[in-house]
């Protein structure tokens, strides 16, 4: 296996249709043992708002458990530095190192046109994407560094970071945010043999894809198969994107393989353009 005996963590994991639940399972496949880590909770003045739960995320360690690789759960919000630092000490304690750390937690809240948009909820969803992913490169990125042996820090962008979107400008920014992020880690972790990368989804069915089609449909007062259908359309593979497409690409950046490519953010949405 590439990754053997590598440890991984990866944050927002839990939910069972999710990016993270996918490369969890695939980074254990190749050998790796996971750290599963989500926010499992919810937030009160948000309750469209769908994160991943404890009982989804104790599913993900069972799984990965089940293919003979090691796991444990860690409950964290990545925007709260505190919970971020007791993650990553969760993960010496039990592991003793960190090799590969998957910035995957993300979503939104609130969202809508500019003018409508609330300032908590802009704040709330560029934290989630963007403070989190910076949080947790902050403290894991010690850790790689002290294990002296290289490694991995795989953010997980969108190719909502790399064009615009009505109705998603907080998501949009952060997830530029991301990227701009993806390339200073890069310059700044090389001299280190850490490589950064960022993968940028398109259309992917997951829980979290939910949220968007009702931002898209109240802003363009279109009903969810018809936001579905608009999602489609832009994709020359002609079908939805699946977490499994997703964690393929993160497999190889985090082997050996992938381990002279650094700074780049690559698209994995089959084909759709970028304008």
């Amino acid at each position: 296996m590439r990754l053997q005996d590598k440890v991984a963590i990866v944050t927002g994991c839990a939910r069972d249709r999710g990016i993270g639940r996918a490369i969890a399972l695939r980074l254990a496949r190749e050998g790796a043992h996971v750290v599963a880590a989500d926010y499992c909770r919810s937030i009160g003045e948000y309750p469209d708002a769908k994160f991943g739960q404890m009982e989804e995320l104790e599913r993900v360690v069972a799984t990965i458990r089940d293919l003979g690789r090691r796991s444990i759960a860690v409950k964290v919000d990545v925007t709260d530095e505190g919970e971020v630092q007791a993650m990553v000490d969760a993960a010496m304690k039990e592991f003793g190192r960190i090799d590969i750390l998957c910035n995957n937690a993300g979503g939104g809240v609130g969202g809508g046109p500019v003018v409508q948009q609330s300032l908590d909820s802009w704040n709330r969803t560029v934290a989630m994407n963007l403070t989190g992913a910076f949080l947790c490169a902050k403290h894991a990125a010690p850790r790689i560094i002290a294990g002296g042996r290289g490694g991995r820090i795989i953010n997980t962008a969108s190719i909502a970071g790399k064009r615009g979107g009505p109705g998603m400008a907080a998501y949009c920014a952060a997830k530029h945010g991301v990227i701009g992020l993806t390339r200073s880690l890069a310059l700044e972790l090389g001299q280190f043999g850490i490589t950064v990368n960022a993968v940028c989804p398109g259309f992917v069915e997951t829980q979290l894809l939910e949220g968007l089609i009702n931002m898209v449909g109240v802003t363009r007062n279109l009903n969810r198969d018809q936001v579905i259908k608009t999602f489609v359309d832009q994709v020359p593979m002609g079908r939805m994107e699946t977490g499994d497409d997703v964690a393929n690409v993160v497999a190889f950046l985090a082997s050996d393989d992938g381990g002279y490519m650094t700074g780049q953010a690559l698209n994995i949405c089959g084909g759709v353009e970028m304008h």
